[in-house]
């Protein structure tokens, strides 16, 4: 897991480049969740690429990790589905920020701020729809000229994970057998 976590790091450090102060504060005693791991990394992956973007002329990232009990009586209560213990990831830049109108649609599908040709606008949607497939929230926090936090929130379970077996292909024959895969695309260089 820690050379994983190393390989990781040093992929999100090209691709924020050199401009960008890139800092984690992960938490030694992280409880587990159950979602899946490649869309973790996705959420992770499409939040750095956006906090990037709101810095064009470079600036600061920060990545953090903990645990946090959510209460009823909490304010982040409306977020979750009920209350219980959550892992919090935490996506901070000090870049352009969002006035609470933008804010508000991030989270739509197409919708995008940036220019004709450089976002579809599912990066946040993606993100949206995987924090919930894994029974989570997220928060936003932004101002314009300020920066802007994001907060996913994963309920925290306590059983280990089982090792799933690999799956095989229907039918029992090759992978790819007659099967089609369709690729939607609008960057023509894809």
């Amino acid at each position: 897991l820690e050379f994983r976590r190393v390989l990781f790091r040093s992929m999100l450090r090209r691709l924020l480049g050199e401009d960008i102060e890139f800092t984690m504060e992960l938490d030694g005693a992280l409880g587990q969740v159950r979602a899946d791991r490649g869309q973790v990394e996705q959420v992770l992956l499409n939040l750095s690429v956006n906090a990037r973007d709101a810095m064009p002329g470079g600036g600061r990232l920060r990545i953090a990790t903990r645990n946090e009990m959510i209460t009823g009586a909490d304010a982040r209560a409306q977020l979750v589905p009920a209350p219980g213990e959550y892992v919090v990831l935490e996506v901070s830049d000090n870049g352009c920020g969002m006035d609470a109108e933008v804010a508000s649609r991030i989270f739509e599908p197409f919708f995008t701020t940036k220019e004709q040709g450089r976002g579809t606008g599912l990066g946040l949607s993606t993100v949206y729809g995987i924090v919930k497939q894994s029974g989570g929230g997220i928060e936003v926090a932004s101002e314009p000229g300020r920066g802007t936090t994001l907060r996913v929130y994963l309920p925290r379970v306590t059983a280990q994970a089982a090792p799933s077996a690999p799956a095989s292909p229907p039918g029992g024959g090759r992978a790819g057998d007659g099967e089609i895969v369709l690729l939607a695309e609008d960057d023509v260089a894809v």
